[in-house]
């Protein structure tokens, strides 16, 4: 076996004449233009585009790149996981991508001979990868906030991993981005949660290795910048480690281009200190694609959103929900500001179904969301509303207690746009058989429901600590 990072969320591997490339982002921005790689990738080389097979662990844009699958060989077998919904597939085909497998909850597939891989899914759209070939094996939790019953059946089916790699940082822009009458709305989730994941994940599989991953990006948008200093670095992450470690496990820090080979192990780039600067290395960033931030900004200055287009969508959102749960989840309004428009605060109302826009904000509002107005045109025409959350293009002001209904309704927004809603869409035999064999995941989910505070609160908590998939 041996691999390389590609950057950010990427891997390439080789597992004797076999090769995979996971999660694609090979070049570029991401989430208009708001996503940089960082540290820096270099131009994808010719084993980058012409991979025996991809892996893609979430439907993303920062691991499900278009640009870069777009120049990928389209006869590439795309390995996929087999979600209740057969979105992704869609999206793969739609590209041109002729071979398009879906992967089984928790089955080993032999990819090649002496080659096992396997999908795990957690939550409604997000999965963990595992390659394992020998006595090696590699478990690429990437974004993946899974844990419990659920990630013992890893262990359980490969046995203790040589590797685990895994985020460790913000992927969304709740809290950085948000203010809040009550300071209490910001507590939900902290820097410390994101360690605190790393750490736990590790504590249970006991890698041989543990490698803080999936969070190499810079934010270089003017509306963006304000949460890199915000990013967890991974020296931080292994201080924690060292304080508290993991009998057995190494943690090791790997850049762009670092490659680990089950012969000759790991081939690191020690001379230059990423994060030691950053500060003044994002900066300099900045100056380089400042004409490619200036040219699209002219182009967002010259899009703008239709009030009707925007009630259609988030009518047909709410009228999708199960019943009662806009009452509950959106029982108060949650308010778009538009400052451009004669009528500015466009409000969400989840229990009367209803979108309408009006002068001033209402009392009884959760929130108020100013986005660009391209960028949540550009989101409506391609149903990835609930990606806005992640771009970081986006402030967010709560108003006491509205952190709940705020959050769930980018949750629900999420699990809206992928597919799961109405509920009449997962219901059949393909969605039956994914649940079953998720069943330790919903053993796990309802002992949590069974846990302290309000089921509001928890269900809340459990968006926010979902990423809302910027990730």
């Amino acid at each position: 076996m041996r691999f390389r990072v590609v950057g950010h969320a990427s891997l390439h591997l080789e597992v004797g004449e076999t090769s995979v490339l996971i999660d694609p982002w090979l070049f570029g921005s991401c989430y208009w233009r708001s996503w940089w790689h960082y540290p820096p990738t270099m131009e994808p080389d010719e084993a980058l585009l012409s991979p025996d097979f991809v892996y893609l662990t979430h439907h993303h844009f920062d691991h499900f790149h278009y640009p870069s699958m777009r120049r990928i060989d389209r006869d590439t077998n795309v390995l996929i996981a087999r979600f209740g919904v057969d979105v992704m597939a869609g999206e793969l085909h739609e590209l041109g991508f002729r071979n398009v497998t879906e992967l089984d909850h928790g089955e080993p597939t032999e990819i090649a001979p002496g080659v096992r891989v396997a999908s795990y899914q957690y939550g409604f759209d997000d999965t963990v990868f595992v390659v394992q070939t020998g006595e090696h094996t590699l478990v690429d939790l990437n974004d993946c906030k899974i844990r419990g019953r659920a990630l013992d059946q890893v262990v359980e089916q490969f046995g203790r991993p040589t590797f685990m790699f895994k985020t460790h940082s913000w992927a969304q822009s709740y809290p950085i981005l948000y203010e809040a009458d009550d300071p209490a709305d910001l507590g939900l989730l902290t820097r410390q949660t994101y360690i605190e994941e790393f750490l736990a994940a590790a504590r249970q599989l006991r890698p041989r290795y543990a490698v803080p991953f999936a969070n190499m990006v810079a934010f270089l948008h003017p509306e963006s910048r304000a949460v890199n200093p915000h990013l967890i670095p991974p020296g931080e992450v292994a201080e924690a480690f060292a304080a508290a470690p993991v009998e057995g496990t190494d943690l090791v820090i790997l850049s762009p281009g670092d490659s680990w080979d089950s012969g000759a192990g790991f081939d690191r780039s020690t001379d230059v200190d990423w994060y030691g600067d950053r500060e003044r290395r994002i900066a300099r960033m900045v100056e380089e694609v400042q004409p490619t931030l200036d040219r699209f900004a002219a182009e967002e200055a010259e899009r703008h959103l239709d009030f009707t287009v925007f009630r259609d969508y988030l009518e047909r959102f709410l009228r999708d929900l199960p019943p009662g749960v806009g009452r509950t989840l959106l029982a108060r309004p949650v308010v778009f500001e538009l400052p451009d428009d004669e009528l500015p605060y466009w409000v969400i109302d989840g229990r009367r179904k209803r979108v309408w826009r009006q002068a001033e904000p209402p009392p009884d509002r959760a929130d108020i969301i100013r986005v660009a107005e391209a960028v949540l045109a550009d989101a409506i025409e391609n149903r990835i509303l609930h990606f806005v959350h992640g771009a970081m293009r986006i402030r967010v002001h709560l108003r006491p207690g509205g952190v709940h209904a705020d959050l769930a309704f980018w949750g629900l927004m999420m699990i809206w746009e992928i597919g799961y809603l109405p509920v009449t869409r997962v219901m059949n035999r393909r969605a039956v058989e994914v649940i079953w064999r998720r069943r330790r995941e919903l053993v796990d989910a309802a002992s949590a429901m069974r846990g302290r505070g309000s089921p509001l609160e928890r269900l809340s908590t459990g968006f926010a600590a979902e990423e809302t998939r910027a990730a």
